[in-house]
């Protein structure tokens, strides 16, 4: 096409644009009417999660809660375990939560945590897991760890709350089932040991056959923590005549002499002797049952050793002396 056409069809295009627009603005044509707006979509209401939803997002966000560790928190995870009781998974890691919580570094905090797990009930739910999922051994070992740390209190009450839970009749089930289970044991004896300051509870023990399995897990386990906490629930349980004739008929006259000679700890050391010394090692009626355990040089180098500790506690040292006076057993004696 030749230039001029061409510039002239540009020409006439622009011209026609140009007076469109000042027609437009001076109102001699009217703008098109504007569209209407589409109506709002409906809202659709938000599906109901479904339990395996509710589930998943829990167990997601347990770790969340123990981070946070307020009041708020604790009872979400206590009625988080109420709401999916029957799911082991939840208690599992509920319980692991909670004994963390229990278990702080900071004395402070960690008293403060078991205070609120108490507050919410926490003690009952953890105790109804392990009715609930018996035959899991890792829930006992999470469900003991938090129980454990849950009767470490100088509240008498605490305890004795405990004790009308039933938290003494599991925990001695628990241990009579899982014999192997160091962890159980270790736990359990821990358990016993902080509950049997209670004179009711230490009857609660006796009965539902305590004795016999902190007797059994010392024998089985050459572990410090079963040692040192299976001395201090015997020593604790002596205190009582009651138990005394169940000790020795479980074998607790060898397993506490056979505890001083193989643990280098002061702690066993002491709980040890302050139990022979309560069950009556130091009169001459069980001195035969004392000398069979080693015969009467084990004996006495056993309690020698213990009283010429280092760091040996002044009762170690008088409930040595005693013994071994009593039994006329020291280097003086036969």
């Amino acid at each position: 096409m030749p230039n001029g056409k061409l510039g002239k069809a540009r020409g006439n295009v622009g011209r026609g644009q140009v007076h469109s627009r000042l027609e437009w603005c001076s109102g001699k044509l009217e703008m098109p009417p504007k569209a209407a707006a589409a109506p709002p979509e409906p809202e659709v209401p938000a599906r109901p999660l479904t339990v395996e939803e509710k589930r998943a997002l829990f167990l997601k966000k347990l770790p969340d809660l123990k981070t946070a560790g307020d009041a708020a928190a604790v009872k979400e995870i206590i009625e988080g375990m109420k709401a999916h009781e029957a799911v082991e998974q939840i208690q599992v890691m509920a319980c692991r939560q909670l004994a963390g919580l229990a278990s702080m570094k900071d004395h402070a905090a960690a008293a403060e945590k078991r205070d609120l797990i108490r507050k919410f009930a926490g003690v009952e739910q953890v105790l109804k897991a392990l009715g609930a999922h018996g035959a899991c051994e890792e829930l006992h070992r999470e469900a003991f760890a938090s129980l454990g740390h849950l009767t470490n209190s100088h509240n008498a009450k605490v305890k004795e709350r405990m004790g009308e839970l039933g938290a003494i009749e599991r925990i001695v089930a628990a241990m009579r089932a899982f014999k192997s289970d160091l962890e159980v044991q270790a736990l359990g004896c821990k358990g016993l040991h902080n509950l049997a300051h209670v004179s009711h509870n230490a009857t609660k023990i006796a009965v539902a056959g305590g004795i016999e399995q902190v007797t059994a897990a010392m024998e089985r386990h050459d572990n410090l923590d079963v040692q040192l906490h299976g001395s201090g629930a015997l020593q604790v349980l002596s205190i009582s005549a009651d138990n005394r004739g169940r000790i020795v008929a479980a074998g607790g006259l060898e397993r506490l002499v056979s505890a001083m000679v193989r643990f280098d700890n002061v702690d066993v050391a002491e709980s040890c002797c302050g139990a022979l010394v309560n069950v009556g090692c130091a009169t001459p009626q069980m001195k035969s049952k004392l000398v069979a355990t080693r015969g009467v040089q084990g004996v006495r180098s056993a309690f020698q050793k213990v009283m010429h500790h280092p760091e040996a506690k002044e009762n170690t040292k008088a409930y040595g002396n005693l013994i071994l006076d009593g039994l006329a057993l020291n280097s003086h004696g036969a």
